[in-house]
């Protein structure tokens, strides 16, 4: 088998990202856009030695679960996963996703993935990059999936309308104006991509990523009279040929310097780099239902690992004694000492520094009774996992953005003495192969 063969299969099951799973000549082959029970003309696209990735281009018997995609960009485009398949398939397939993914723990509570009611519009930040074809003509959108190709989109699903609208402007205008447009292949142009952040307060944050400085004030005019909601305009410049998209280099070029977001009754400043959670809504029951596994009481003092600018910090604050919110990140300790001013709060302490040197720290200084991780894709540090383990602290919450990552930590925890205790999956990214977990674990009798 060679990539761009044709071959006809049958789909078994799912993988643990919705793909379609089949088998032919001893090998697995992961099919994407196909469904259960269906019989399908697949393209190979990868070979590897026990397994092949395929693309369905032909369904002869459709699942009841396979729907008309909403979005008319959705086979092209790479940001949605899942909009061939019913949202009740999809939450199956997430929630699967999970309790495969920690099979190799007993005794646990598996809780229902908790679902997302509203499955568009419900992004907080989108980056859009803008380019120009081969006529020359404007054109913005995201890429294709494994590629920096721009697939053209007049309008995203899964962000809001006036988000959309902020965006078609703002490429109309660059259009009207024969703005440069940033070309990767020669690393000249000037344009490159707009963030927009918009808070569930009516707030919208606009940044115009740009290689130099640029008159942008008739733009900024424009936007202000067109988008009242606009609250602040930032340039922000990157002359590099690289994938990392925003740099130190920056300039307020209108309003304020931050956007108000609300979270459980708490008001946070929201700058441009600031890391928030994309959908608002069910980041506020992930955060009830991490609280509600923690059991906290009133006299518990708890650390917040990777705490950002302070979301669950300050939100644990009114459950217990003291908390205290450790991130490594200086602009973000900064934003979270302004929350706590701006929320009037008087017991948690921010700390700047490495985790794991903090939290030996404050383990040495007082009893420490919870701890909450909320890291990055690629999990803890092995020498964090270290400290709490050696640290002893009884409890651990772990919010955990790739389920992967965070089945290799609590292998370690349980290795060293943890229980896992409770598990509850949700589902913050409707519509992509993306699912948020929540674990409680305890320390058991071994370091008791």
């Amino acid at each position: 088998m060679k990539e761009k063969d044709k071959i006809e299969l049958i789909i078994e099951s799912y993988d643990v990202n919705g793909y379609g799973v089949a088998h032919v000549n001893g090998l697995i082959v992961f099919v994407k856009g196909a469904l259960v029970g269906e019989k399908v003309l697949a393209i190979v696209e990868n070979v590897h030695k026990k397994y092949v990735f395929a693309k369905a281009i032909k369904i002869s018997n459709p699942s009841k679960d396979r729907i008309e995609p909403e979005c008319p960009f959705y086979t092209r485009c790479g940001g949605c996963d899942n909009m061939h398949m019913n949202y009740e398939c999809e939450k199956k397939i997430k929630e699967n996703k999970v309790k495969n993914t920690l099979y190799k723990f007993k005794d646990y509570k598996f809780n229902n993935l908790i679902s997302n009611d509203v499955t568009t519009s419900y992004r907080n930040k989108v980056l859009m990059p803008y380019a120009r074809d081969k006529e020359d003509n404007l054109l913005y959108g995201f890429y294709r999936k494994g590629t920096h190709n721009i697939v053209p989109i007049n309008k995203c699903l899964v962000s809001p309308n006036i988000v959309n609208d902020i965006i078609s402007f703002i490429g109309k205008y660059l259009s009207i104006f024969h703005v440069s447009i940033y070309n990767e292949d020669t690393n000249k142009g000037i344009f490159r991509e707009v963030m927009v952040r918009n808070s569930s307060l009516g707030e919208i944050m606009v940044v115009l990523i740009v290689t130099k400085k640029y008159d942008f004030s008739n733009l900024i005019n424009y936007l202000k009279d067109e988008f009242p909601a606009i609250k602040s305009i930032y340039l922000n410049i990157n002359d590099k040929n690289t994938n990392v998209i925003l740099t130190d280099e920056y300039e307020l070029l209108y309003g304020k310097e931050y956007i108000i977001e609300d979270v459980l009754g708490l008001k946070f400043e929201v700058n441009f780099r600031s890391f928030l959670q994309v959908n608002h809504d069910m980041m506020e029951i992930l955060y009830k239902k991490a609280f509600e596994l923690a059991d906290l009481k009133k006299s518990d003092n708890v650390i917040d690992a990777y705490c950002g600018i302070g979301t669950i910090t300050l939100n644990l604050a009114k459950r217990c004694n003291k908390v205290y919110g450790i991130e490594i990140v200086e602009q973000a300790i900064e934003n979270a000492n302004y929350n706590k001013k701006l929320n009037n709060i008087d017991n948690v302490e921010f700390i700047l520094g490495k985790c794991e040197e903090e939290i030996q720290k404050l383990v040495n200084k007082e009893k420490i009774d919870v701890i909450f991780f909320d890291p990055p894709r690629k999990g803890c540090a092995k020498e964090f996992l270290d400290t709490v383990i050696k640290m002893k602290i009884p409890k651990i919450i772990y919010i955990s953005c790739n389920i992967a990552t965070c089945q290799r930590d609590i292998e370690i925890l349980t290795n060293n003495g943890y229980k896992l205790e409770e598990v509850t999956p949700v589902d913050m990214f409707a519509r992509t192969e993306h699912v948020e977990t929540i674990c409680s674990l305890s320390l058991g009798t071994l370091h008791k």
